[in-house]
């Protein structure tokens, strides 16, 4: 080949290689693994083009390879996909720097295939292939016949809450498909909702659709097809759901099973790669529906408890007529202060005029002139001058005089007596406005109270659409106690959804073969019961059932296998710490997805709805006895009483509920206490007080809270937190109370769990960030693997030195050098990582090094046997860099320097 073309070929392959090799590194962030996917399959394609224009068969054989699997990147954005891919790229880019090398040198391109296949590169590719599949398989729609009447008609208590709720979630789609920014995460929450709450109530069609409009946003949220491809489709779901509503309703009578069935195998075919064909009209022809506006709460209230409202309404309204009279008396005071302080300003001017400011008088004030004979007046006639001689003659005690001081005097005296009668008026005024105001108080109370319960409702409500969902199934019997139970209205449907949630888990993880159950004594259906009673404010639901109970080791294997946690916190677990597992999002020990199970939304989604509520949930299982959980929501919680504590100049507040005691700190404080003031950063007070506030027991028991003053116990309306705040789990809500000058200033309403909580996490926090970084020794053959975890452990403040196999690592140990923790891959050349483990812990210099295994073999065989050799903990790869950063402090802080 002509030498200038030859350059031109090796500047344009040896761009595109470095261009491979950053792309590879860029797969292990998260947030530009989409990016560097997209630049893999371009440059790929660039490489597999000019190799062979260029004439160099093999290199465009191997670029086409990675061109080919790289247009299934849709596919491969997964945690799972990437280590296996980064070493096929790898590989790849060994061989092509090879050739490169050789056509440098001026000989051919090389046997390009066979290199790669000595590498180990097919092996790699059959491996990605066949735990990544392309192509999702269609599932076949369920088919059932319309029930008739319509089903509105026929379940009028569950259309109730369901109709609007519907309405409601395809509003939300719709707004946040066509939103600037569409979340996904959003939208795939609101069709499985969607989904649930049709399955809930038994309309099979609408949970059809919902179930398919889930696949497609999940597949959209995880990249497997863009947002403008999905777009459309979803649109066409929604006109679905539209037809099924109006269909369920009676407003039409065209049966939605047909479009339903259309619908499905669109999804499947985009899903498959392929381009739908059929595309859903709106009911009856029209366009898709305008947002419809939130749906309004609606409740059904006796007709005697209006009667008791009406009567409280009847008695403020005459209390603000008492009010409005005060009111007039007030007014009437007010003119007597104005007419008694007008007085006042005109004494105190003449006085002022005639003594203060004598030069305003012609010769000044002279004794005895009265203060009415005001400067500037006429001077006296003749006639007047001969009275004032005659007045003369009279003595002291023939005729009184007044000069100007006994004038003022008598004055004042009247203006003393004007000011106690207003006074007297004002303090009995004000003494019948606070009588009102007590008397309005308790009425307003009142008011709140019957209120407050005609918003409940019987948890029957809530309970009934499950009743129906049992009844269709043949593996479990449901029995349901306390279904008077009173709950707030707004609560009922995510307490519904919930609970359908726990009883699909039931269904589905809980269930055993009959032989399984006879061989355990127990009948033949799984028993499923639901248990409610009302206690300390609170709605308490228990699930029980009887089934196979929680199977903690797929609970810890699937939280090693999604980087949640690592082997060695996982084995300091006990089995109730491991039940909460459950909580986390995506976890599902579902062997495969369906309809019921798979998802790992389940347990995240409870616990998130419930939160929302103000409540709690907790599990507990025994395996081979059955699961129970429990929701703690509380009955009604929009208007409540709290107590308000000071901590330097923060003001915060409790549930008086919550408030078990008060009283002076006396010593030290108890063990285990939250003082806020140093939470908040305040200084704190010379005399300190702590309040006893109860938390649940699986939360702790009673925490104790030292604060520099309790204020005052206020009934305040309690807020949600707000997105910006909900994330702080110590937080129950927010208020506004007024100060002492009547202005208003947000208030803190604490949850004791979570304040509990805070706490220690502060304390770990300040801990790791007193503690000094240390010297690290990162082990792995793959440079991408190298470059990227050792650019995350220098972020966070740690020396790293690398190695590419364990022969580099433990020569260089051997040869003097310092590390405080060996992070090491399993698969490695010359010597793997169990090799190098069981080499470190048999060198007495390096016997106590901590020692880190992480690597893709998540499997219980592989992670036994490391830690049987001495590893110090387990992480599977990709590691979350928080894990990582939280088990190697704890690990530096615990160890000692090799």
């Amino acid at each position: 080949m002509d030498p200038e073309l030859t350059a031109t070929y090796l500047q344009d392959a040896r761009s595109v290689a470095a261009g491979l090799e950053d792309a590879t590194v860029d797969l292990w962030v998260p947030d530009d693994r989409a990016r560097a996917m997209d630049s893999l399959w371009v440059l790929s394609h660039r490489l597999h083009g000019t190799a062979g224009l260029y004439g160099h068969p093999q290199t465009a054989a191997l670029a086409a390879l990675l061109e080919r699997l790289m247009e299934g990147r849709a596919h491969l954005n997964t945690d799972a996909a990437v280590p296996v891919l980064t070493e096929i790229l790898e590989r790849a880019g060994t061989c092509f720097a090879q050739a490169l090398n050789r056509i440098e040198q001026g000989s051919s391109e090389g046997d390009v295939g066979l290199m790669f296949a000595d590498l180990g590169g097919p092996a790699q590719v059959t491996e990605l292939l066949r735990t990544q599949p392309f192509a999702l398989q269609a599932r076949q729609a369920r088919s059932e016949t319309q029930e008739e009447p319509p089903f509105a008609v026929v379940n009028a208590a569950i259309w109730e809450d369901f109709g609007p709720e519907a309405a409601e979630l395809t509003a939300t789609l719709r707004a946040g498909l066509h939103a600037d920014t569409p979340d996904l995460t959003a939208l795939f929450r609101a069709a499985h909702t969607l989904k649930g709450s049709s399955a809930m109530v038994g309309l099979a069609e609408m949970a059809e659709v919902g179930h398919a409009m889930e696949d497609l946003l999940g597949a959209a949220r995880e990249d497997a097809v863009t947002l403008d491809r999905a777009l459309p489709l979803i649109d066409d779901g929604l006109n679905v759901v539209d037809l099924v509503l109006a269909h369920a309703e009676g407003q039409v009578r065209e049966a939605p099973q047909a479009r339903i069935q259309a619908y499905r195998a669109a999804v499947s075919a985009l899903l498959s790669g392929q381009d739908p064909t059929t595309l859903i009209p709106a009911p009856d022809g029209q366009a898709p529906a305008a947002p419809l506006p939130e749906a309004r709460l609606s409740v059904r209230v006796d007709s005697a408890r209006l009667d008791g409202m009406l009567d409280d309404v009847a008695g403020l309204v005459a209390a603000r007529a008492r009010l409005n009279g005060l009111l007039l008396r007030q007014q009437q005071v007010a003119r007597s202060l104005d007419a008694a302080h007008e007085r006042v300003q005109r004494t105190v001017r003449d006085f002022e005029e005639r003594y203060l400011n004598p030069n305003l008088t012609p010769g000044g004030a002279s004794a005895g002139v009265p203060l009415d004979r005001m400067p500037g007046q006429p001077r006296p006639g003749a006639a007047d001058l001969g009275l004032q001689d005659r007045l003369a003659d009279f003595g002291a005690l023939e005729l009184d005089s007044y000069d100007d001081l006994n004038i003022l005097a008598r004055a004042v005296t009247e203006l003393s007596a004007d000011l106690v009668e207003v006074r007297a008026q004002t303090a009995q005024a004000i003494s019948a406005l606070g009588d009102e105001l007590t008397g309005l108080e308790k009425l307003t109370r009142q008011l709140r109270v019957e209120l407050s319960r005609a918003r409940l409702v019987p948890l029957e409500r809530v309970t009934a659409p499950l009743h129906r969902w049992a009844g269709r199934r043949d593996d479990l019997k449901l029995t349901v106690h306390g279904e008077d139970s009173l709950i707030d209205a707004q609560y009922a449907a995510p307490l519904g959804q919930a609970l359908l949630h726990l009883l699909t888990n039931a269904a589905v993880h809980g269930a055993q073969t009959p032989d399984e159950r006879a061989a355990h004594g127990k009948p033949a259906l799984l028993q499923v019961g639901v248990d409610a009673h009302v206690a300390d404010g609170h709605l308490h639901v228990t699930v029980r059932d009887d089934g196979r109970g929680l199977n903690y080791d797929a609970l810890r294997q699937r939280a090693l296998q999604s980087g949640h946690l690592s082997a060695g916190e996982l084995n300091a677990m006990t089995d109730a710490q491991t039940a909460q597992l459950v909580f986390l999002p995506g976890l599902s020990t579902a062997a495969q997805v369906t309809q019921e199970a798979g998802r790992g939304v389940g347990m995240d989604a409870v616990r998130e709805a419930i939160t929302r509520l103000g409540g709690r949930v907790s599990i507990s299982s025994v395996p081979g006895e059955g699961t129970a959980t429990t929701l703690h929501v509380p009955v009604a919680q929009q208007i409540a009483d709290v107590l308000v504590l000071r901590a330097g100049t923060a003001r915060v507040a409790v549930l008086a509920s919550q408030v078990q005691g008060m009283t002076v700190l006396d010593g030290d404080a108890p063990h285990g206490s939250v003082d806020l003031s140093d939470l908040w950063g305040e200084a704190p007070a010379q005399t300190r007080y702590v309040a006893r506030l109860s938390v649940p027991e699986a939360d702790g028991g009673t925490l104790h809270v030292i604060v520099d003053e309790f204020q005052s116990i206020e009934e305040i309306v309690l807020r949600p937190a707000g997105n910006l705040l909900s994330p702080l789990e110590y937080l129950s809500g927010m208020t506004t109370l007024n100060d002492e000058h009547g202005q208003a200033y947000p208030v803190a309403v604490l949850n004791p769990a979570g304040l509990r909580r805070a706490r220690a996490a502060q304390r770990t926090a300040t801990a790791a960030a007193t503690q000094s970084a240390g010297r690290i020794l990162l082990v792995d053959d793959s440079l991408s693997v190298r470059r990227h975890v050792g650019r995350s452990l220098e972020r966070f403040g740690y020396q790293v030195a690398t190695a590419s196999d364990g022969q580099e690592a433990l020569e260089r140990l051997l040869a003097g050098e310092q590390a405080d923790l060996l992070l090491s891959d399993l698969e490695m050349p010359r010597m793997n990582g169990f090799e190098l483990l069981r080499a470190v812990r048999s060198s007495p210099a390096h016997a106590q090094l901590p020692v880190v295994i992480m690597t893709t073999r998540a499997g219980e065989k592989h992670q036994q046997l490391a830690m049987e050799l001495g590893a110090n903990d387990y992480l599977a790869k990709p590691a979350e860099e928080r894990l990582l950063h939280r088990r190697l402090d704890a690990l530096i802080a615990a160890g000692v320097r090799a």
